[in-house]
């Protein structure tokens, strides 16, 4: 398994595939929505399994005051439960501390929480409807 910055075109379309297939295809959320105006803005990850195949990708930005959004978290549906998500969560979490962040906010699907709750983040907002889909607001130091 290997995490790599997305800091190429080939690297940045390979997360854009992955975001397509996850939220796009699985979870119905219009394509138009998913792609956003923040991609410029964002540092985006693509993890590659054992055998070199993209298999999850992550973004974040920073926001002010030290906090950067961790967004677009997702993993091939043929890649989870290897635990692919926490090794992507935690090679951001390392990257923003390291570019001098100090926390990190979230828009958590609400069936994922207990995942982010595993990494540390705890729940800071009432429930809200992103693209369709409950979410809550998590927040965590860096």
């Amino acid at each position: 398994m290997e995490i790599k910055v997305a800091d190429t075109k080939a690297l940045y379309d390979q997360c854009l595939d992955i975001r397509m297939k996850v939220f796009v295809d699985e979870q119905n959320v219009p394509a138009d929505v998913e792609v956003d105006e923040f991609e410029d803005v964002c540092t985006h990850f693509v993890l590659f399994d054992d055998s070199g195949e993209a298999a999850g990708t992550v973004r974040y930005r920073p926001l002010d005051g030290g906090l950067v959004k961790v967004e677009r978290m997702a993993v091939l549906k043929d890649h989870r439960g290897k635990k692919y998500g926490y090794d992507l969560m935690e090679g951001v979490h390392q990257h923003a501390r390291s570019a001098g962040h100090l926390k990190a906010k979230l828009g958590a699907q609400v069936h994922a929480i207990p995942f982010y709750e595993k990494l540390g983040y705890a729940v800071s907002s009432d429930e809200f409807d992103d693209a369709g889909i409950p979410h809550k607001y998590m927040v965590r130091e860096l």
